[in-house]
């Protein structure tokens, strides 16, 4: 039980970590935040167009 909450644990704060970091990269270069945003979804796009052309 104590190893389950210490995991569950630092990966929150990883989390939190990482939308902390997203969030001051925004706020600092909001063009580019944009442009990773877009990237992010045209590769989600291929991905799932990918693997609908495997099955």
């Amino acid at each position: 039980m104590k190893k389950s909450s210490i995991v569950a644990g630092s990966l929150v704060l990883t989390a939190l970590g990482g939308y902390g970091a997203w969030c001051a990269y925004k706020k600092m270069n909001p063009r580019g935040a944009n442009q990773v945003k877009k990237d992010v979804k045209k590769m989600t796009k291929n991905m799932e167009k990918s693997i609908e052309d495997m099955m």
